[in-house]
């Protein structure tokens, strides 16, 4: 069983849409995923299912911090087959300044997914992770078991790379050992001068975990995002494709 953070300080990479289109793929797979929706912007819930959630992310959170628990039944909600998600919503801000003051704060969300018993009913979680380096981050490393990294191909990409490094790092050393790095994914991928230029960088300064899959620059990724339909059930999709490569290589680095 893997629970992975999908994370970068830097917006736009395509966090939410690597969150989406992996968990749907996996559970074609035969794999049971839950994804989970851990960024106040809540993209990856309004692509799910726009409607308004009697229970969220963040009101789970505030329960933990209140010491009160009625989510375990009404919290986690069904997208298809073997796929599963945890919404959220614009509260979640709000409660990152509860969590700050809580005691034990890294571990609440650790302490959510324990309550929910994922690791017995799952054989992966993906987590979407708000572009920023705070306690919310800390929350999903500290509960993970490793960080998939989107970079976009574009001068850009470095922004924040080392910063987002050495925080996993000091997540690893002071609140979860076992954390490791699953990847560095390249995004919006074309050939461009560009493109190779940035490729060619990440593959001489973090070669060691840059994943061979890469995820092309198409534009029925925006049309998957606004007509909320997955990839894989786009006529002849060659980002599809693309996603099949990188599951396959994630399942290959075992559960």
């Amino acid at each position: 069983m893997k629970i992975i953070a999908i994370a970068n300080q830097k917006g736009g990479v395509g966090k939410t849409a690597t969150t989406m289109n992996l968990g749907v793929t996996l559970a074609e797979a035969g794999k049971k995923v839950l994804l989970l929706d851990f960024d106040p912007q809540h993209n990856l819930s309004n692509y799910l299912k726009e409607k308004n959630y009697n229970m969220t992310i963040a009101e789970a959170i505030q329960q933990e911090l209140t010491s009160q628990y009625d989510y375990e039944n009404t919290l986690i909600q069904s997208y298809s087959e073997n796929l599963d998600y945890i919404p959220t919503s614009l509260n979640l801000s709000a409660i990152e300044m509860s969590l700050i003051m809580a005691s034990a704060r890294e571990y609440i969300l650790s302490d959510i997914l324990n309550r929910l018993n994922v690791k017995e009913k799952y054989d992966y979680v993906l987590i979407d992770c708000m572009p920023a380096l705070n306690i919310l981050l800390i929350n999903a490393l500290t509960a993970s078991s490793s960080v998939l990294i989107p970079v976009e191909a574009s001068y850009g990409a470095f922004e924040g790379l080392g910063q987002l490094f050495q925080y996993i790092e000091l997540v690893k050393k002071r609140l979860n050992r076992g954390l490791e790095v699953e990847g560095i994914l390249f995004t919006k991928v074309s050939n461009t001068k560009i493109s190779k230029e940035v490729k060619n960088r990440l593959s001489e300064e973090y070669g060691n975990v840059l994943l061979k899959q890469e995820i092309k620059e198409l534009t029925e990724a925006r049309r998957s995002y606004a007509e909320r339909v997955p990839l894989q059930q786009m006529a002849k999709s060659k980002l599809a494709e693309n996603y099949e490569a990188l599951a396959k290589e994630i399942l290959e680095k075992g559960e």
